[in-house]
């Protein structure tokens, strides 16, 4: 009978939490008369096998009750039982014994949430299974570890332990691998990668729907592939594949719980999807029903999902209602994932740990190890090759003192040109000739700017005088306020563009200082100073490892500046080019060898000079 069909009334509504308040000392009183029988059962029975002679046989035979025990008696301990099994296998130096006994130990300590205790055993069992051959212990192990890891959200751990058990699966054995799959897709949901938990649960349906004795197996295959078509919002595919492969009608004619609790509330969250939301309020109410509550995670869902069927349903009530009982379930719950939290924390101490030990173990190996091969070397030569390598390192360090020495030199007489060049009275006296005629038109407001643009010029450039290089932006800062004050004195004559790579403002890379500045005041004074329309264009452009700098201006071109320079008629005489020169020529002594300037003069359609065009390259420098 299909799933929108088939809709049944919600259950009255019950208060979850005082029905397991009711009643609680007398059912704690009959679970400890249950344990109690259970266990002196179990031990005469261990006992009962001590009889026979074969201590081999003892050792499977007890393995096997115990289990038989606790697969299907979830809430007792068997740790003790367990523990005087351990002692025997020693005695008899049996280690599969031992390692059946560790895994069963692991999963014990796991259920008392005492998960270090539990993943120790896991580990011992891993490290005594390192040497036998068989898959099975190794599969177990890892998907135990697996759940283990998961419980303490450790997902990422849980997801590689899952995966190595899909490396120990037998070719025969499809179900443990259909087991893994699922294992794998459920570590997807709390990542909330449903495309990844679909892809797993396809893999692990396809595998597990040929064990139909293996019910809960299966249900949890289509729950997960279900529950991941809901997420990614294709209903129809996950109605369709519950449909096909549940009996749900074995529900409705069962007052018992017939399907897990997260089963449940995936079948509300479907229902709840297409609106049918008293089927949905049903489900999620048998889901909290569930006996055994194993999953506190639906429980939240359930009640908050609840609260909001019945806002929609204008019931505020009701939703009131769950929406408090999600409240006090989660005081509960907090304090299960504090506790997890705090065995997450433990874990990662102790990893952390293990990680350090490893490192070091590492090292030290390493430094054996070279000490190992040095040992092998022989020392025929030793002193004449330590002689041939000390005369070459004091020759290199000679010839590089040298060098540098001389560099330094170098680099100072060129800082000292550079500065002169930006600083030279003829730049001043026109600066302070603007800010005079500003103080005569009692101009206040100009006069003060020009005088902060003034002085903030002069600082910038003092304080990077020191440096052979410079802040991008900072030589930009400098350049700008060059350009401005020079545009005053020409009464704001310039037509100024400028195209700045955005890039290099962000990156804001070092440079060579005071390599850019003269060029732009020789096309000021060499080149505009004579002309009426002046046009200025500067663009920066980062390519690679290189900044590309392209000054460009509409001046009378360098041959007619030179003639006038000749006539007398021009006093300032620059000192850029030869300047950037050497400059440059340091630059690429000490290894930025793309370093470069080109100078082009020019001209108009009449074959008239029309201005000069620099390029300067710039290394960024490291």
């Amino acid at each position: 009978m299909s799933l929108k069909k088939n809709r049944l009334f919600s259950l009255p509504i019950f208060l979850l939490w005082a029905a397991f308040s009711i009643g609680q000392n007398t059912i704690n009183t009959a679970q400890k008369t249950y344990q109690d029988s259970t266990l002196t059962t179990l031990y005469k029975k261990l006992e009962l096998l001590k009889t026979t002679t074969d201590n081999d046989s003892i050792a499977k035979n007890s393995l096997r009750l115990i289990k038989n025990y606790t697969s299907k008696d979830l809430k007792n301990n068997y740790t003790d039982a367990l523990f005087d099994l351990i002692n025997y296998c020693e005695d008899i130096h049996n280690p599969e014994c031992l390692i059946e006994a560790y895994i069963l130990v692991g999963i014990q300590f796991k259920r008392k949430d005492l998960y270090l205790e539990s993943l120790a055993y896991y580990n011992k069992a891993e490290e005594l299974s390192s040497s036998r051959e068989k898959r099975d212990f190794k599969w177990r192990i890892y998907t135990n570890k697996g759940l283990l890891l998961r419980e303490i959200l450790e997902i990422e751990l849980a997801r590689e332990n899952y995966k190595k058990s899909l490396s120990y699966v037998d070719s025969t054995n499809s179900f443990r691998k259909g087991t893994s799959f699922l294992n794998m897709s459920s570590t997807f949901e709390e990542v909330k990668d449903h495309d990844s938990m679909v892809y797993y649960g396809k893999k692990a349906f396809e595998i597990l729907k040929e064990y139909p004795h293996r019910e809960l197996h299966f249900i949890a295959a289509v729950n997960n592939l279900a529950y991941g078509h809901i997420k990614q919002n294709e209903l129809d595919k996950a109605f369709k594949l519950i449909a096909d492969n549940i009996d749900l009608n074995k529900d409705k004619k069962n007052t018992n719980n017939t399907f897990p609790s997260y089963f449940y509330n995936t079948l509300g969250e479907l229902n709840q999807k297409f609106k049918e939301y008293d089927t949905a309020i049903y489900y999620y109410n048998k889901s909290l029903d569930t006996i055994d509550n194993e999953s506190p995670p639906s429980n939240i869902k359930n009640l908050n999902n609840l609260s909001e069927i019945y806002e929609i349903k204008g019931d505020l009530k009701l939703a009131i209602k769950y929406l408090r009982a999600k409240e006090k379930y989660l005081e509960k719950f907090d304090q299960i994932r504090l506790k997890r939290e705090i065995a997450r924390s433990q874990f990662n101490q102790v990893l952390h740990k293990k990680n350090k030990i490893i490192t070091k173990l590492r090292e030290e190996n390493l430094v054996t190890n070279k000490k190992a091969y040095n040992t092998k070397l022989t020392t025929l030569g030793v002193g004449l090759t330590s002689l041939f390598i000390i005369l070459i390192f004091l020759a290199i360090h000679q010839k590089s003192r040298l060098k540098i020495s001389y560099l330094n030199e170098e680099i100072g007489l060129t800082r000292l040109k550079s500065l002169k060049s930006i600083m030279n009275p003829h730049f001043l006296f026109n600066s302070f000739n603007t800010l005079q005629s500003f103080i005569l038109q009692k101009n206040k407001f100009e006069a003060s700017e020009h005088m902060r643009q003034l002085s903030q010029l002069i600082r910038k450039v003092l304080s990077n005088s020191e440096s052979l290089y410079i802040n991008f932006n900072d030589e930009l800062e400098i350049i700008e306020t060059y350009v401005d004050l020079e545009n005053k004195r020409f009464d704001n004559q310039f037509e100024l563009e400028k195209i700045i790579d955005e890039d290099l403002i962000k990156l804001n890379p070092r440079i060579p200082s005071m390599i850019i500045q003269p060029h732009i005041e020789n096309a000021v004074i060499h080149g505009l100073e004579c002309k009426k329309i002046k046009k200025l264009k500067l663009s920066f452009q980062k390519k690679n490892n290189i900044i590309q700098c392209i000054i460009e201006d509409n001046g009378i071109g360098r041959r007619k500046s030179a003639e006038l320079k000749k006539a007398g008629k021009r006093k300032h005489l620059s000192i850029t080019s030869k300047n950037t020169s050497e400059r440059i020529s340091i630059l690429r002594k000490i290894g930025y060898q793309k370093t470069s300037l080109k100078v082009k003069d020019l001209f108009d359609d009449h074959n008239q000079p029309n201005g000069t065009k620099i390029i300067i390259n710039l290394p960024i420098i490291n």
